[in-house]
């Protein structure tokens, strides 16, 4: 029996067939398409997953089910999408035109909560009772598994970490707000810091380069992210106390940025004589997909 995964992210979508057993995770083969438009889009995730079934030696129909990890809010039945402000290739309907075109049935997620869920079954944080995932992406998103279930709030909303407000009328957010965490923390947020800095067209890789090198304002806007991120971390541990607080996405590979957030963390948040775990996501980008795929377990 196997699991369609996909991670849909700005610039590309992950696909894989997973394996699951005894708590364990394979991912048998891994596909990466870039983001076009939403007319190809259905077909292109098909092909892929055809090609991977021949790769593999898997037949199709054996494959039981998708999962989606969608960065944005999506309804209870994991249906509809609702708000995906950093995605333009989604449609409300995307989960149904997805089932038409694979014949499988699809469920969305959003991605911060099934890298947690991925997390909580097969990674870093089996056997906590709470676990807090933090995604660092373009965007920054939070999954939280309280008591083997993943929360999603009374309203549905739960973990939106990276649109706290940290700057006052500070740079316009897709969410329609304005100083949002992530505009000064993700990628997306180091890439405004990035051309403002060093100019037009440069990222965040390039920023981070930058500030390694002994660009004073590229540390400056670095150490400065570092802070308003540990800050809003000290919160949701002061808040949740977690057993463990994981990284997932592709800014927890800015290990000197990772461990300068996690130290500030730890000397910043409340104690009751016991710290919460706090590191990188034991399956890294790959957290995402996994979490998608067995979101119906």
């Amino acid at each position: 029996m196997y699991r369609l995964g996909l991670d849909v992210g700005g610039t590309k979508i992950n696909a894989g067939i997973i394996r699951y057993e005894n708590g364990e995770a394979e991912v048998l083969a891994l596909r990466t398409l870039a983001v076009k438009s939403v007319g190809n889009v259905y077909e292109d995730i098909k092909a892929a997953v055809l090609d991977i079934c021949t790769e593999k030696g898997i037949a199709y129909s054996d494959i039981v089910s998708c999962g989606v990890g969608i960065p944005g809010t999506v309804s209870r039945d994991g249906r509809r999408i609702l708000k995906a402000p950093n995605i333009a290739i989604l449609s409300a309907d995307f989960a149904d035109r997805l089932s038409d075109v694979l014949g499988i049935s699809v469920t969305m997620v959003q991605d911060s909560r099934a890298a947690a869920w991925g997390e909580y079954l097969c990674g870093g944080g089996k056997g906590a009772d709470t676990l807090v995932c933090i995604t660092l992406g373009t965007g920054i998103g939070t999954g939280i598994v309280i008591d083997g279930k993943i929360y999603n709030g009374g309203l549905g909303a739960a973990g939106e970490l990276g649109h706290l407000p940290v700057v006052k009328d500070g740079h316009p957010c897709g969410c329609g707000k304005r100083g949002c965490l992530e505009k000064y923390c993700a990628g997306g947020g180091l890439d405004i810091a990035a051309r403002e800095i060093l100019g037009e067209g440069k990222t965040a890789k390039e920023l981070f380069i930058a500030a390694k090198e002994g660009n004073a304002e590229a540390k400056n806007a670095i150490d400065r992210a570092a802070v308003l991120l540990g800050n809003a971390i000290v919160s949701a541990i002061n808040l949740m106390s977690p057993n463990a607080v994981l990284f997932s996405g592709g800014m927890s590979k800015q290990r000197d940025f990772l461990d300068t957030v996690i130290d500030y963390a730890r000397e910043h948040c409340y104690s009751s004589g016991e710290l919460p775990k706090m590191e990188a996501a034991e399956l890294g980008e790959l957290a995402p997909l996994v979490g998608a795929a067995l979101c119906n377990l």
